[in-house]
C-alpha cells in the first residue's frame, strides 16, 4: 500500500476564523495542514482499485487526469465544547502541481517541487488556493469523500456523515474516510491527517455462457435489472457513515431512498451486434463493458471502463427482482432469471452473477469476493 504525502493549499480564512495575514511572524504556531491519503484495505476491481487510480481520478484532465476531486468536510471543537461544522465549505482535494499560481512556503515546504495533493475553494466566483492553519488547542474531526459532488445533507455532523447517491445516473466508485485530530503542542501541529478511504458502494459483474452440451451461435445484445411488482431493490440510497457515537465513526450504513416502479430497466445495457457467448468458463460474455463502438446505455453513465462491474447500492435482495436479457435470436423475446431472495450486496465486496444457459433452464451462480482480494472467497449456487 502507498502513501501519498500531501500538502493542503489554504482554504478561505472565514471559513476557519483566522487570520491568514502572511506578515504574521508567528511561525511557530502557524503550521499548514498537511494530508495522507491511501485505501484502506479496499482494493477494488471497479473504478479505483489503486492509490494511482484515485490519484489520476482527480488529476485535472489537462493534465491527463479525469478532472474529478475529493470533498473535505469538518468539524472544529474547541476548549469549551463548542463545535462549528463545516469550517472546509466548499474545499476539494485534487492532485497536480502547486507550481503556476498557488501559494508556497518555502520554510514549511520542502516538496515544493513534487506533484501532490491541493485544495482547491470552489465557490460561485470560481476556484482559488491559499493555505489552510491549524488551530492550536482544537479537536478536528475530518471526513473526505469521493467524488466531491456527492450530495450531502445538511444534518451531516462531526459524528455522523450523510450522503445521497444514485447509482442510476453516476457509476462513480464512491469512497469515504475518517480521521480525528486534537492538536495540544506544537509538535501535533505537525501531524498529517491520514485519510483511509473506504470504498462504500457495492460493485456488480454479470457474466453468461452456454453449457458444454449446448453450443450456440447467439450473442447477447442487452442486460437490465428490473422489479417486478413486488420487487424492492434500490438505485438510489442514503449513506450514513457513523452512528452518532464515538466508537461507530466508521459504521456503513445504507437507507433506500426509491425502488423503480415495474417494468422500470434500472442499468440498462446494449450492444451492437452483440457479445458472442461461450461455453467454456474461461471465456463467456461479460455485460457492461465495451465490445464495439455501438456499445450504449440507455440511462446513466456508460459503464464501460469499469471492467464489467455496476456499482450498485448495498442492500439485502428482497422477492420480486429479476437480471433480464436478450439476445440477438431472441426475437424480442427478454430472458429473466430471479435475484435470489436475501442476497446481501455489502459495501466494499464485488459480486459475480454468473447465468449458465442449458436446453431446459438458466442457471445462477453467485461469487463474492471482498475487493482487495484475488481470489474467491466462497460462491453460492442456486
Amino acid at each position: 500500500m502507498t502513501k501519498v504525502s500531501a500538502y493542503c493549499l489554504a482554504a478561505a480564512c472565514a471559513l476557519l476564523s483566522l487570520s491568514c495575514d502572511r506578515r504574521s511572524t508567528d511561525a511557530d504556531v502557524r503550521r499548514p495542514i498537511r494530508f495522507e491519503v491511501e485505501q484502506e484495505a479496499a482494493v477494488s476491481k471497479a473504478l479505483i482499485s489503486s492509490d494511482d487510480d484515485l490519484i489520476h481520478a482527480c488529476t485535472p484532465v489537462a493534465d491527463g487526469g479525469l478532472g474529478k476531486a475529493i470533498g473535505l468536510w469538518a468539524a472544529m471543537t474547541d476548549a469549551s465544547g463548542r463545535t462549528t461544522n463545516d469550517v472546509f465549505q466548499g474545499v476539494q482535494l485534487r492532485w497536480f502541481d502547486r507550481e503556476g499560481g498557488h501559494e508556497f512556503n518555502p520554510d514549511t515546504d520542502e516538496e515544493s517541487d513534487r506533484q501532490k495533493w491541493n485544495t482547491v475553494i470552489v465557490e460561485d466566483q470560481g476556484e482559488r488556493a491559499g493555505e489552510v492553519y491549524w488551530r492550536p488547542g482544537e479537536t478536528y474531526r475530518f471526513r473526505a469523500y469521493y467524488p466531491a459532488g456527492v450530495e450531502l445533507r445538511e444534518n451531516t455532523s462531526a459524528s455522523t456523515f450523510i450522503a445521497d447517491y444514485r447509482t442510476s445516473t453516476q457509476q462513480d466508485d464512491m469512497l469515504a474516510g475518517y480521521q480525528k485530530m486534537t492538536l495540544s503542542t506544537l509538535a501535533d501541529l505537525q501531524q498529517h491527517v491520514q485519510l483511509r478511504m473506504k470504498h462504500m458502494l457495492s460493485a456488480v459483474k454479470f457474466t453468461f455462457r452456454f453449457k458444454e452440451d449446448f453450443p450456440s451461435t447467439d450473442y447477447l445484445t442487452g442486460v437490465w435489472l428490473e422489479n417486478e411488482a413486488e420487487g424492492e431493490f434500490v438505485d438510489y440510497g442514503l449513506l450514513v457513515f457513523g452512528d452518532g457515537t464515538e466508537s461507530g465513526v466508521e459504521r456503513i450504513q445504507w437507507y433506500g431512498i426509491s425502488a423503480p416502479l415495474e417494468g422500470k430497466k434500472m442499468y440498462q445495457w446494449a450492444t451492437t451486434p452483440g457479445l458472442a457467448f461461450s461455453s467454456t468458463p474461461e471465456s463467456r460474455a461479460v455485460a457492461y463493458q465495451a465490445s464495439d463502438a455501438t456499445s450504449t446505455v440507455t440511462a446513466g453513465e456508460f459503464y464501460t471502463g469499469n471492467d464489467g462491474f455496476v456499482l450498485m447500492i448495498p442492500q439485502t435482495v428482497g422477492e420480486g427482482t429479476s437480471i433480464c436479457f436478450t439476445t440477438r435470436n431472441s426475437l424480442g423475446y427478454t430472458f429473466k432469471v430471479a435475484l435470489p431472495e436475501g442476497t446481501v450486496l455489502e459495501p466494499g465486496y464485488r459480486y459475480t452473477f454468473n447465468i449458465i444457459i442449458s436446453k431446459l433452464d438458466v442457471e445462477l451462480f453467485i461469487t463474492i469476493k471482498p475487493w482487495n482480494e484475488l481470489e474467491s472467497s466462497y460462491s453460492i449456487n442456486f
